[in-house]
């Protein structure tokens, strides 16, 4: 993905109700404002608890040509830059196509 002109790493996941970017990240290339009032505590898939700072709304994240927005929670320490969950899949009628040569998304 990329935002701002600028690439993220980006895990798509198709099991999350969140979608979550790196603080790290949210910092140095989203770098717009976040509601601190839309904290939430959120578990991870192996049973732990974190908390999330806040929401940073209507970011904007290109895919090749495609042009798609996210509302994105903060964490501070997620092992990873950015995770799109369903939310994302769903507001911008993403599927996902496994075929022999490999995993696809469409818009």
């Amino acid at each position: 993905m990329c935002c701002d002109g600028q690439t993220i790493n980006t895990i798509i996941d198709t099991g999350s109700q969140l979608n979550i970017v790196n603080k790290h990240i949210w910092k140095t290339i989203i770098n717009r404002p976040i509601d601190i009032a839309k904290s939430i505590s959120m578990n991870d898939a192996n049973g732990g608890e974190g908390k999330l700072r806040g929401l940073v709304q209507n970011v904007p994240l290109d895919c090749g040509g495609v042009s798609t927005h996210a509302n994105l929670f903060v964490g501070d320490h997620v092992p990873f830059s950015l995770l799109l969950g369903r939310p994302w899949q769903r507001g911008n009628y993403v599927s996902i196509d496994e075929r022999k040569d490999g995993t696809w998304l469409l818009f």
